[in-house]
């Protein structure tokens, strides 16, 4: 039954009464109000009759200081008190209202005075008459409507909550009363709104889980179970009225902030809390219900069905499947521990399919094709893993029962530290047969080229930016060309394939990125070191330096401050990250994503403040990166070798050198005729070298990941 009137129409009833009924022309209306809560509207509609008003406000004695001379209402904060006889002319000659908010607020519900009175009981009665008043206030001061006699109630109960189950579902037994009668009025409310299963309860623990597991099926039967699985109880009513109805706990999930849902995964996922194990256990599919995502059953079930598919080799639908779950759990709790573990399960599926798919990507005998592909190619394979090991172990935060726990760190394992070291030794031995069968390259873009081939660009007309990045892998240029177009989106961002210089390593991956025609560069081995030239000249970083500065291009090193320099053509050198490998020897994937988006930060800053008609992301070379656990086999170089690195050897007769032999017979272009350099595939073999510090990351041999380049290109739309 919804209240008829708001509490200053009732008050103004009240005040017109008692003055029609005064024996005075001009009386005095006296307002004794326990409580005090009615002063502002009391005033109001005083004011509005024409009365004067005037309140005490330490004691009643105050208003007989100006006896009044015209229709007045006195306000007296206080219960009614029969000891005071001044106050009897008052009530002889004028009017005397007694009534607390309480009990004005009885009188809003003209059409239900006998069911009325429990609201005034519940102000009389309550601890915290000061909670119901506010909630009396705000429910009846005509804002927003009138409310239901029920629905105010309920507030009344819930201290102005106005939703039952929520209130249960959210914070269980904390906010329930300790009042055994408001206790069963509460459960009495829960059953008005559908929650059969609590009918007859007296404990408040048991009303919290009957709530609970109520909800839980709710949303079950929503996601598609049928509710004859459930007893009758359990059963949700047919939905009535207008509009789209959803499930009670889906509705508060939705609702709640991001640090609250985080917690009630904790409530709704807790495998000691689980709601409807005899149900789900047997389930023949539980995907079906995937869009649930609440009950430890069903997450357990779903998680056992999605490794039975991985291990089935169905990579595809393992994906999709935990991709789903991932959103799911995503929308619902946001950055969750469940959450973050099907994400992972999601980068384990995508793997495991494109390990086992890669060969069908492209031609095999063309490893730049089918490494450098940008939208094919196999160098996703090295992204998956690089995502997969930073993103950790999101299932050491599960509680130990979650199956996750004794499954995920297995198959992360198992692909990082297995399935993907034969991937990199196939991929390997397809480099050597296509480098062993001569010229292995043809028609592709050489990086020691990019100068001469991209001089219609680089002229000094053009207002152009170089960012040459030190170890910028396929990959992570990749990456790094995503994120400007998402930060700068009016921009054109394309990738091309570039072939790096053999040997992979920063002194000629960076000599080779000079100016100068393509046939002015060379690689010779002079006095037992292999020496990068342009025109015959060594390229030192000084004489690097200075190529550029002739060319027109102003030169600048990665430093905390180099807002100097920056002209129409600039070359930006940016060295940490070959630095972060070789030295962050414990975690350095996670702290490469972080470079990489400090560097983005860095180019679209740049892009963003200057009238560019053209910007270059260039890189000297790549890197392999191993899994943290792998052995590796140091090899002898052999006695002939001049000159001996990690990855590579150099000499005048390495034809019995192990790896494969870059000499004038591979027409590379730029090796001198009697230099000769015998370069490694096998990913986990390296030269023995005095010093080398790490097995995980290192560069300079012919695996695709080290010598396939991702040079950007930004331009205007």
């Amino acid at each position: 039954m919804p209240a008829t009137k708001t509490l200053p129409e009732c008050a103004r009833d009240a005040i017109e009464t008692a003055i029609t009924d005064a024996q005075d022309d001009d009386p005095v209306v006296l307002w004794w109000d326990d409580g005090g809560h009615l002063a502002e509207i009391v005033e109001n509609v005083s004011h509005q009759l024409g009365c004067r008003f005037r309140a005490a406000e330490q004691t009643p004695l105050e208003l007989r200081t100006d006896a009044p001379r015209d229709r007045t209402v006195w306000y007296v904060p206080q219960p009614k008190r029969d000891d005071v006889d001044w106050f009897r002319d008052v009530e002889n000659t004028g009017g005397v209202v007694e009534a607390h908010i309480g009990k004005l607020a009885a009188r809003c519900f003209e059409n239900d005075r006998l069911q009325s009175a429990s609201i005034r009981t519940a102000y009389e009665e309550a601890d915290d008459r000061e909670q119901v008043a506010t909630t009396l206030y705000q429910e009846l001061n005509g804002d927003g409507g009138l409310p239901s006699l029920k629905g105010l109630q309920t507030k009344i109960v819930l201290d102005g909550n106005d939703d039952p189950v929520r209130i249960v579902l959210e914070h269980g037994t904390e906010n329930l009363p300790d009042d055994h009668d408001d206790l069963l009025q509460i459960r009495d409310l829960l059953v008005d709104e559908g929650i059969a299963a609590v009918e007859g309860v007296t404990d408040a623990e048991v009303i919290v889980d009957r709530t609970r597991r109520f909800a839980v099926a709710e949303w079950l039967v929503d996601a598609g179970l049928d509710e004859s699985a459930l007893p009758a109880e359990y059963r949700p009513e047919p939905s009535s009225g207008l509009g789209i109805s959803r499930p009670d706990l889906q509705s508060l999930l939705s609702k709640v902030d991001s640090d609250r849902a985080a917690e009630l995964a904790g409530t709704y996922l807790d495998p000691n809390a689980i709601f409807w194990h005899d149900v789900l256990r047997t389930y023949d599919d539980p995907w079906e219900l995937a869009d649930c995502p609440v009950d430890a059953t069903l997450e357990h079930q779903l998680w056992n069905a999605w490794k039975r598919t991985y291990r089935n080799g169905e990579y595809e639908t393992c994906i999709n499947q935990a991709t789903e779950r991932h959103d799911r759990l995503e929308t619902t709790y946001g950055d969750v521990p469940w959450t973050r573990t099907w994400a992972q399960a999601t980068e384990v599926a995508r793997l495991a399919h494109e390990l086992d798919t890669w060969e069908e990507r492209g031609d095999t005998t063309d490893v730049v094709d089918l490494y450098g592909d940008v939208d094919r190619g196999t160098w996703q394979i090295d992204n998956a893993v690089y995502n997969l090991i930073i993103s950790g172990e999101p299932e050491a935060d599960l509680h130990e029962e979650h199956p996750a726990t004794a499954t995920l760190g297995e198959l992360r394992t198992s692909l990082t530290e297995s399935r993907y070291l034969d991937y990199l030794t196939e991929l390997g031995d397809l480099v050597v047969d296509q480098i062993e069968a001569g010229s292995p390259f043809v028609g592709e873009n050489y990086a020691h080229q990019f100068f001469d081939q991209e001089k219609e660009h680089l002229q000094s007309g053009q207002s152009v930016a170089l960012f040459i990045v030190d170890a910028l892998r396929f990959d992570l240029a990749h990456e790094l060309a995503a994120s400007i177009r998402r930060k700068l989106p009016s921009l054109e961002v394309d990738e091309t394939p570039w072939v790096g210089t053999l040997p992979s390593d920063t002194e000629f991956g960076k000599a080779a990125l000079t100016p100068g025609s393509k046939f002015s560069f060379s690689i010779e081995l002079e006095d037992s070191e292999l020496v990068p030239k342009r025109n015959g000249r060594e390229i030192t970083n000084y004489r690097r330096e200075k190529l550029l500065a002739e060319d027109g291009w102003s030169y600048i090193m990665q430093s905390e401050d180099d807002d100097s320099g920056w002209t129409n053509r600039v070359a930006y050198y940016w060295n940490d990250l070959d630095k972060t490998g070789e030295e962050e020897l414990t975690d350095f994937e996670s702290v490469f994503s972080d470079r990489i988006e400090t560097i983005s930060e860095i180019i679209c800053e740049k892009l963003d403040q200057g009238e560019w008609d053209r910007a270059y992301i260039l890189s000297d070379h790549g890197f392999v990166s191993l899994p943290r656990s792998v052995d590796i086999d140091d090899i002898y170089p052999p006695a002939d070798a001049a000159k001996v690195t990690r990855r590579w050897v150099a000499g005048t007769d390495l034809d019995d050198a192990p790896g494969v032999l870059l000499d004038e017979n591979a027409h590379l272009g730029y090796l001198d005729d009697n230099t000769e350099i015998s370069a490694l595939t096998d990913p986990i073999q390296r030269f023995r070298n005095q010093g080398l510090p790490d097995a995980r990351f290192y560069h300079g041999g012919v695996l695709p990941q080290e010598f396939i380049l991702n040079f950007v290109t930004i331009t205007q739309e």
